[in-house]
C-alpha cells in the first residue's frame, strides 16, 4: 500500500513537471515569433504586392506610407493612403482609394514566409467604375495573357504566398461611383458600415450593412458561409440574408457550390413590398405600375450554362403569374423556355403609363401646331428580338386592358433566330370568340409581318362592364383581319400593306360624345350627320354597321363601308392612303323612306341640307370634312346609289326582317358575280377577282351568323 502510493505521488509531480516545461516552451516559441515577427521588415511585401498586381491589371498600386506591425494578438498589419491608378481615359486619376487599411495575420505561417489573412478592416475606401463614350469601362485591363511556364510555377511554390481565412472584415464610410459616360448617368452606393463576424461556434459568418443607393437608404443582415469557403469550388457556400429598402422586404436563403464561377446555386428568393412606385428611388424614374407587389421562386443552377426558376410567383395589385421559367446559354442565343399561368392580369396601369409617355414625347412645342403624321417613322429596335430564342406557352383566365377585356386566353410563343410565331391565340370576349397568328420575321431592324385575326359576336357593353366601365355602348361586333406587310418602321410597315380588314356590328347603340375625339370641326360637321333632327341625344341608335376595306400596295379601298339606323343610312366609298395617310372617301345619307322620289319617297319633311353628299379628306392626323356634290357621286356611283342600288335596299325597306346589312353585302356579291358596272359606268378594274369578291362577301355574312362553338 505505502509503495503503491509513495509511486502515484511521484507520478503526479513529474507530470507537473512536463506541463510546466510545456508551457515554458510555448511561451518562449510565442515570444520568439513576436520577436521575429516584430523584427521582420514588412516593407518586403511592398514589391510583391504592388508587382502582382503591375502584372495583371497593367496599372500602378501605390502604397503611400509604410506597412508597420501592431504587436496583439494576433498582430496587425497597417497601411495607410493607399491609390490604384485609373485607366488612362479616366476621368479620375485613381480608379481607387483608402485611407487606412488593416490586416491581421497569423504568426505560425508569417515565419514560414506565408501571409494568411483572418481579419480585413477598410477605413474610408472610395471606388470609382466608369464607362467612357465608346462603351469601355476601366474595369477593361490592357494586359496580355501569358500561358504558364513550369518556372513561373516553381516561382510561385517558392515565394511567399498570400491565403484567405478571413473571419472579420469590417468596412466603415465606403463609397463605389459609377459613370456613364455615354448618357451622362451617375450612380453611387454608399455604406456606413459593413461587418462581417464569425461566431464563436459554427461555420457561417454574421454580416451586417447599412449604406445608401443614389441617397436611398437600405439595410442588408444575415449569415453567410465564411470567405475562406467561398473561394473553394469543392464546398458548398451557404447564406441567408434578408434586405430593407424602400418599404421592401427580400430574403435569400439556399447556398451556392460555386461561387466564382456561379455554379451549383439553389436558392429560394421573396420579395415583397408595400409600393412599386417606391423604386423610383432607385430607378430614377416613375415605373408603369403602383401598389403592392410580390415576387418568389426557387432558383437552381447547376451550371454556368443553365437556369432553372420554379414554383414562380409574381403578384401586382390584382395581378397574378404563376408557374417555372428555364434559360438555356448552351447554344449561340440564350433559350428561355416558359409556362405561366395566371388568373388575372390587369395591363392598364402599364399601358396607360406607356400611352401618357408617349403622348409628352409627341406633344407638340408651338401653340397650335398640329402633328403631321399618326403612323410613327421612328426605325424599330427589334436587337432584343434577335438576341433570345424563346419558347413561352401563357394561360390567363382574364386580361383586361385598356380597350379589351379577355377571357381564357391561351397563346403559345415561338421566337427562334429573330423568327417570332405566336400561333394561334386564343380567347373568349365579351360572350364571343377571338382567335388569330402573328408571324414576325425580323432581319436587322426591318420587320416582315403576317397576321390573322378573326373575331365573332363580341358583346361590346358584356367587355366594358367586365373592364369595370359603365355599359354605355351596345352592340355586337365582329372582325376578320388578314394582313401582311415589311418595313423598318410603323410608316414603312403600313405603306406596302396587303391584305383586308372587315368589321361589322349588329343593332347597338353608340354615346354621341365621342365624336370629340375628331375635332371640334370634324365633330360638329359628324354630329349633324349622324343627328340630322337635332335631337337631344346622347347616344346614337345604330341598326347595323358594316365596312370593308381591300389593301394592295398600302391603299386600302374602302368597298362596302354603310352605318344604318333608325332614320336613315349612310353610306361610303373611297380610299385611305396608308403612305401618305391621304383620306378620301364619298359620304351619302339616305332618309328611311325618301324624300319624294319614287324609290324614297315617304318623309313629309325636307331634308335637303343633310342628304347633300360630303366629302371626308385632309389625313388621318388633319382630317376634314365638307360638302363636295360631284366628286361624292362619282365615287359613290350607281352601284351604291342609282335606282336598284345598295342604298334603296335599304331606304325602301324592301329587306323586310333582315338584317339590312347583310342584304346589302348579299347584294355587293351579287353584283361582283355577275360583273355589273360600278362608278360612273366604269367596267370592273382590271384585275377584279369576283370570286375573291364573294369570299369576301362570304366572310361578311358569317360575321352575322352565331359562333362557332
Amino acid at each position: 500500500m505505502g509503495n503503491g502510493g509513495y509511486h502515484k505521488g511521484d507520478f503526479k509531480m513529474r507530470l507537473k513537471w512536463i506541463l510546466g516545461i510545456i508551457a515554458a516552451v510555448s511561451v518562449g516559441v510565442l515570444v520568439v515569433a513576436y520577436i521575429i515577427a516584430a523584427s521582420y521588415d514588412y516593407n518586403k511585401l511592398k514589391p510583391l504586392i504592388t508587382d502582382t498586381t503591375r502584372e495583371y491589371t497593367g496599372r500602378e498600386l501605390t502604397m503611400g506610407g509604410d506597412v508597420d506591425l501592431k504587436i496583439g494578438l494576433p498582430p496587425t498589419l497597417e497601411v495607410n493612403d493607399v491609390t490604384f491608378q485609373n485607366a488612362a481615359w479616366g476621368s479620375q486619376p485613381q480608379m481607387a482609394r483608402l485611407k487606412k487599411l488593416q490586416v491581421k495575420v497569423s504568426i505560425l505561417p508569417l515565419i514560414r514566409g506565408n501571409l494568411t489573412v483572418n481579419n480585413l478592416i477598410l477605413v474610408e475606401p472610395v471606388f470609382l467604375l466608369e464607362t467612357n463614350k465608346s462603351g469601355q469601362s476601366n474595369l477593361d485591363f490592357d494586359v496580355a495573357k501569358k500561358a504558364e511556364s513550369p518556372k513561373a510555377e516553381e516561382k510561385t511554390s517558392g515565394d511567399s504566398q498570400m491565403q484567405l481565412e478571413l473571419e472579420k472584415v469590417e468596412i466603415k464610410d465606403a463609397k463605389l461611383t459609377y459613370k456613364d459616360h455615354r448618357t451622362g448617368q451617375t450612380e453611387t452606393v454608399e455604406l456606413a458600415n459593413l461587418d462581417l463576424k464569425a461566431p464563436l461556434f459554427g461555420d457561417g459568418a454574421d454580416i451586417d450593412i447599412k449604406g445608401s443607393y443614389n441617397k436611398t437608404p437600405f439595410e442588408v443582415n444575415g449569415n453567410i458561409g465564411l470567405i475562406s469557403k467561398a473561394l473553394r469550388s469543392n464546398e458548398k457556400w451557404p447564406l441567408k440574408l434578408e434586405a430593407q429598402a424602400v418599404k421592401t422586404k427580400a430574403s435569400v436563403e439556399g447556398s451556392i457550390q460555386d461561387l466564382i464561377n456561379a455554379r451549383g446555386i439553389d436558392l429560394k428568393l421573396n420579395i415583397d413590398g408595400q409600393d412599386l412606385a417606391q423604386f423610383e428611388k432607385f430607378t430614377g424614374e416613375p415605373l408603369p405600375v403602383k401598389g403592392p407587389f410580390r415576387l418568389s421562386g426557387h432558383v437552381v443552377s447547376p451550371s454556368e450554362k443553365e437556369v432553372k426558376v420554379s414554383d414562380l410567383l409574381i403578384v401586382l395589385g390584382e395581378s397574378q403569374i404563376q408557374g417555372s421559367v428555364n434559360v438555356t446559354r448552351a447554344a449561340k442565343r440564350p433559350l428561355i423556355d416558359a409556362k405561366l399561368t395566371a388568373k388575372k392580369l390587369d395591363l392598364r396601369p402599364v399601358l396607360a403609363e406607356k400611352k401618357a409617355s408617349a403622348g409628352k414625347q409627341k406633344q407638340p412645342t408651338g401653340t397650335g401646331t398640329r402633328k403631321d403624321k399618326v403612323f410613327p417613322s421612328q426605325p424599330f429596335d427589334l436587337s432584343a428580338l434577335q438576341k433570345i430564342d424563346a419558347k413561352i406557352s401563357l394561360r390567363v383566365d382574364q386580361i383586361i386592358g385598356l380597350i379589351s377585356a379577355l377571357d381564357n386566353y391561351h397563346s403559345e410563343i415561338n421566337l427562334q433566330n429573330g423568327h417570332l410565331i405566336m400561333k394561334p391565340f386564343t380567347a373568349d370576349v365579351g360572350g364571343g370568340k377571338f382567335s388569330g397568328t402573328l408571324d414576325l420575321v425580323t432581319q436587322a431592324n426591318n420587320a416582315r409581318l403576317k397576321t390573322k385575326i378573326t373575331a365573332q359576336k363580341i358583346n361590346l357593353g358584356e367587355m366594358l362592364k367586365k373592364m369595370g366601365i359603365s355599359g354605355d355602348i351596345e352592340g355586337t361586333l365582329d372582325l376578320d383581319i388578314d394582313l401582311a406587310g415589311q418595313g423598318n418602321s410603323v410608316a414603312a410597315l403600313m405603306a406596302g400593306l396587303n391584305g383586308y380588314f372587315t368589321a361589322s356590328m349588329g343593332k347597338g347603340k353608340m354615346p354621341t360624345r365621342y365624336l370629340d375625339l375628331l375635332g371640334a370641326d370634324l365633330s360638329s360637321s359628324m354630329l349633324k350627320i349622324v343627328n340630322p333632327f337635332e335631337e337631344k341625344i346622347d347616344r346614337a341608335q345604330i341598326n347595323c354597321a358594316v365596312c370593308d376595306f381591300n389593301i394592295k400596295n398600302g391603299i386600302a379601298k374602302g368597298d362596302t363601308i354603310i352605318i344604318d339606323d333608325p332614320q336613315k343610312t349612310l353610306i361610303s366609298h373611297g380610299t385611305l392612303n396608308l403612305k401618305s395617310e391621304a383620306l378620301d372617301f364619298g359620304i351619302e345619307t339616305k332618309p328611311k323612306g325618301g324624300i319624294g322620289t319614287k324609290e324614297t319617297g315617304k318623309v313629309n319633311i325636307s331634308l335637303s341640307q343633310i342628304t347633300k353628299p360630303f366629302k371626308l379628306g385632309g389625313t388621318l392626323a388633319n382630317p376634314s370634312l365638307g360638302i363636295s356634290p360631284g366628286r361624292t357621286a362619282a365615287m359613290l356611283g350607281q352601284a351604291l346609289l342609282g335606282p336598284g342600288g345598295i342604298a334603296s335596299l335599304i331606304v325602301s325597306g324592301s329587306h323586310g326582317d333582315q338584317n339590312p346589312c347583310i342584304v346589302v353585302l348579299q347584294k355587293a356579291t351579287e353584283q361582283a358575280a355577275t360583273g355589273q358596272t360600278k362608278s360612273g359606268g366604269e367596267s370592273a378594274p382590271k384585275g377584279s377577282d369576283p370570286k375573291e369578291k364573294e369570299s369576301l362577301g362570304s366572310k361578311i355574312k358569317n360575321l352575322f351568323s352565331k359562333p362557332k362553338e
